[in-house]
């Protein structure tokens, strides 16, 4: 169906409006909560007028006035730019979607033309709406410069100093006379503060001006310095209350800055004058209340002081009749007051004393002490007197002052303490410990300077050199300087001086015997008690017991880190074994399934016999290591080819050196000659050093070994230049199951006993091993020293321990025609040793087990028997005796063999000799290897039964 699209708009003019409103309140965040009247607008005009033109098809005026009033309108709403576009768009969008659903397809030229008009409205709404805001920016500006310029007037005349900095550099474009004057400068406008005002830089004033610029916020300052330096070099400083206000331009930017500043000088100098005055006075005032308070005090003081207080007070005229008294010689006043002392004592012989001391004082003006026994009422009371004379506010004498205290309490006391001290003396001089008092000497400051022996008891003797009763009297310093006694003489000061008492250790040695005491010393009176107890038993044992406690935590420490190691070790051990068990297994499932090709089962084997000695050589390292450890090392002592060791364990070691790309150079000097050792061992330690050198030697780079002779020892040193040892852990380099990389994450393999077993091979030749390092990625060098002992001209070869055969091609036919019979309780070891004998040329039996192999010898006729240990229910030891015990009734009972055993210790092998066997071999061995044993034992490699 064909409509035109004008009479679509008119028709469906409601729905686009609808949908028109819906649609923008989704889309601009700017009209959501505007009310619809004001979203509409002047819209249907618009597209009445957007219809009217398509149906005349004229220019597209007919839809600017809808669109002009729609700018001004939005305009007034202060809505941008992006929100008309906006609308216009959601507009084009809702005629479009109104199409749609009427299932109306208009033609392209339609629909260019409804995009002409709606772009046409597009261009005039924004057209008034830019139109507008200019406008407005216009009158904004006028009227701006209008208040500026009214603003100038008025800044000239203000009666504050006031300026208008603008701009980021704060460039000075208003500054009326008060403000020049304030900064002492004329020149201002047009120049940055900085620039014209030098000595702002870094005052509060700056800081502030910055601060307002940077926020848009004013701010005022109260009291802030302002330092101005003045034409003829003087400094100036004032105080100012400062207002800074940000100016804003028409957009709301911060233009500048405008600043009042009011100068508060004087008044600020006129207030803390005056808070300075009120302040002295106040502190005036009540530094007289308080002394007037604490005079008050005072007298109340003495006043409840002397209510309560037993001391007799009076005072005499220069008659020495009493004028004032407090409790005196518990009379009256009215008894006492106006009379003398021999009106009112008693005792006329004390009263006649008084006289004469106090007429002395009279005289001499010099006071005096006296103590005096008064009887009365039937028994004597003893006074202790202090006479002083008494002086009017000329100095002249005018009479006596007298206190008197009652001490006849003490006197008794001092008499009972006699009787004590008796007591206590006797008590003293039976004790079993050592016992002595001393007296503080004291110098004219007042300081204790040395202590003097009131008593000492026998007990002491050990402690001064044997001496007793002659010290009392003498000074420690002079009779026993430098003694464990007198080092002790600030412990016993302190304990004077502070009444706390001190526990002090002396050592000392009496008839030869070193001896310790505890001493206890406590304060008595200007002096010091000192008790002395023997503990140098108790010091013995309390030492005995330290050191066990010491040994037992030193070997709970050393179990402990065992234990961890024990456990490092197995979880190590467990790993290094498991890995290559993996490859091993791994690549055997994959080869049983035949679905791999030539490449793939080259690789394959490699990875399983490489992955079968590593973990042979890991077995190995365990047992040396379990036999060094037994203490059940060997050692042989043969004749040495050095140069011939080193090129053996070069030759060991250079397909995993190659396969790194680890050059690897060994030079031996000319005169090394003949070593007087074991030739296996020298080459198990050489081996195990350049293992660990290649190891832990990046690709490219180098190993190097040296033989020499220094004097009566051989040297070997091995360097290279790869990771390094760090220096915390070269003290534990050769200790067994330590690896300076011991966790999880560590990079390289190993168990950590290559290193432990050269230094025990070493050892035990009675040589030495040495490691040097210079740090983390500086590489390392190992110094081997082993004793030559004596030289030979020439040495047979020496067997090679480790390693194998070589690789590649067929073992050769040397067992064409021998009849091997194999004896082993496992299917898989019997089927491998099988095919290792027939491809040698050899015939092979089996048996599974001692039993069947004893009946397979009675029945057939064999040349050799190989023979596994370790089988159930009797094993190769016991079933090589029993053969060897048929005698010459069976013929096979002195057939040669061969004990094949994954039991590979010394005693082993001997027990293994003992039983039967000619020889003795580990499991794993190299098939080559295996046959080699084979054909000696038959005699095709040189005289039967013999074997180096």
């Amino acid at each position: 169906m064909t409509i035109p699209l004008s009479t679509l708009i008119r028709t469906r003019r409601e729905a686009i409006i609808e949908r028109f409103v819906g649609e923008l309140r989704k889309r601009s965040a700017a009209v959501r909560n505007m009310p619809k009247p004001l979203i509409i607008n002047s819209l249907p005009n618009f597209l009445d007028e957007v219809a009217a033109s398509l149906e005349q098809r004229a220019s597209t005026a007919g839809s600017k006035e809808a669109a002009r009033e729609h700018g001004e309108m939005r305009w007034e709403h202060g809505l941008d730019l992006g929100v008309m576009v906006r609308e216009y768009g959601v507009l084009r969008q809702s005629i479009l979607r109104e199409l749609e659903e009427a299932g109306i397809t208009p033609d392209v030229r339609q629909i260019e033309a409804l995009s002409e008009r709606v772009d046409a409205g597009i261009a005039q709404a924004v057209s008034e709406h830019t139109r507008l805001q200019l406008e407005a920016i216009e009158t904004e500006r006028r009227r701006t410069e209008i208040e500026r310029g009214r603003s100038g007037s008025l800044l000239a005349q203000a009666p504050a100093p006031i300026c208008f900095l603008k701009g980021e550099a704060l460039v000075f474009e208003l500054a009326n006379p008060l403000f020049c004057r304030m900064v002492g400068r004329d020149d201002l406008l047009g120049k940055p503060l900085v620039e014209a005002v030098p000595e702002l830089r870094g005052q509060p004033l700056h800081a502030q001006l910055e601060a307002v610029l940077a926020s848009g916020e004013p701010s005022v300052a109260s009291e802030i310095p302002v330092r101005i330096t003045r034409w003829t070099g003087e400094t100036v400083e004032r105080l100012y209350n400062v207002l800074c206000k940000p100016v804003h331009d028409v957009s709301g930017a911060v233009e500048g800055v405008m600043v009042t500043a009011f100068d508060v000088t004087e008044q600020i100098g006129a207030r803390r004058k005056a808070e300075r005055l009120a302040l002295e006075l106040q502190q005036s005032v009540a530094q007289r209340l308080r002394a007037e308070q604490a005079l008050r005090v005072n007298e109340e003081r003495f006043r409840k002081a002397l209510r309560g207080s037993p001391v007799m007070v009076f005072t005499q005229d220069r008659d020495l009749r009493y004028t004032w008294m407090h409790n005196s010689f518990g009379k009256s006043e009215r008894e006492v007051l106006g009379k003398t002392d021999g009106e009112v004592l008693e005792d006329p012989e004390a009263a006649r004393s008084l006289d004469r001391t106090k007429r002395d004082v009279l005289a001499s003006g010099v006071g005096q002490r006296r103590e005096i026994a008064v009887r009365a009422g039937g028994r004597t009371q003893h006074i202790d007197a202090s006479i002083e004379p008494l002086t009017d506010d000329t100095g002249e004498i005018i009479g006596i002052t007298c206190t008197a205290t009652d001490i006849t309490e003490r006197k008794s006391i001092e008499q009972a303490l006699r009787a004590s001290e008796a007591r206590f003396r006797t008590v003293q001089e039976a004790s079993p410990d050592g016992f002595m008092m001393l007296r503080s000497v004291r110098d004219a400051s007042g300081a204790i300077s040395d202590f003097e022996w009131v008593y000492v008891n026998p007990a002491t003797g050990p402690i001064v050199g044997g001496r007793g009763k002659d010290l009392e009297g003498k000074r420690l310093s002079v009779e026993v300087p430098g003694s464990a006694l007198a080092s002790a003489f600030d412990a016993y000061a302190r304990v004077v001086e502070t009444g706390e008492p001190a526990r002090v250790e002396l050592f000392c040695a009496h008839e030869g015997a070193p001896r310790t005491f505890r001493a206890i010393a406590v304060a008595l009176g200007d002096g010091v008690g000192i008790s002395f107890h023997d503990i140098t038993e108790q010091k013995r044992t309390d030492a005995e017991r330290a050191q066990l406690l010491d040994q037992e935590q030193r070997a709970r420490q050393h179990a402990e880190q065992l234990n961890r190691l024990k456990d490092e070790f197995l979880a190590t051990v467990s790993h290094e074994l498991r890995t290559p068990l993996q490859s091993i297994l791994g690549w055997a499932r994959i080869l049983r399934t035949g679905e791999v090709d030539a490449e793939s089962l080259e690789r394959g084997l490699a990875t399983i016999e490489r992955n079968a000695k590593a973990q042979s050589q890991l077995i190995e390292d365990v047992l040396d290591a379990s036999t060094i450890i037994a203490g059940k090392l060997q050692l042989r002592t043969d004749p040495v080819d050095v140069r011939q060791v080193l090129a053996t364990a070069l030759d060991l070691v250079r397909p995993a050196a190659l396969a790194k790309g680890v050059a690897v150079d060994i030079s031996v000097a000319d005169d090394v000659g003949i070593f007087l050792g074991d030739a296996e061992r020298l080459q198990q330690i050489v081996w195990n050093l350049l293992t660990n050198a290649v190891k832990f030697t990046p690709s490219g780079g180098q190993v190097r070994a040296l033989a020499r002779r220094v004097e009566a020892t051989l040297e070997v040193e091995v360097e290279d230049n790869g990771e390094g040892i760090p220096k915390s852990f070269l003290p534990f380099l050769f200790e067994r199951f330590r690896q300076a990389d011991g966790g999880m994450t560590r990079a390289h393999g190993g168990l950590g006993l290559g290193l432990a077993i050269v230094r025990h091979l070493a050892e035990a030749q009675g040589g030495s091993v040495h490691a040097e390092s210079d740090g983390e990625g500086k590489g390392a060098r190992f110094r081997v020293r082993l004793p030559i002992r004596a030289e030979a001209l020439a040495a047979p070869p020496s067997p090679q321990r480790r390693g194998g055969d070589a690789q590649g091609g067929a073992a050769r036919r040397v067992l064409e025609g021998i009849r091997v019979l194999v004896v082993d309780d496992e299917t898989d070891a019997r089927e491998l040793l099988g095919i290792i004998f027939v491809r040698a040329g050899a015939t092979v039996s089996e048996a599974a087990s001692a039993g069947a192999a004893l009946e397979a010898l009675r029945m057939g006729q064999f040349d050799v028997l190989v023979s596994d240990i370790g089988m159930p229910g009797e094993d190769g030891y016991a079933m090589m005796r029993r053969l060897r015990a048929l005698g010459a009734d069976v013929p096979a009972s002195g057939i040669p063999a061969l004990a094949l055993t994954a039991y590979t210790r010394m005693e082993d092998r001997r027990q293994a000799i003992a039983a039967g066997f000619q020889m003795h071999l580990a499991k794993p061995i190299e098939p080559n290897s295996l046959v080699t044993a084979v054909a000696h034992l038959v005699g095709r490699a040189g005289k039967r039964g013999s074997w180096p």
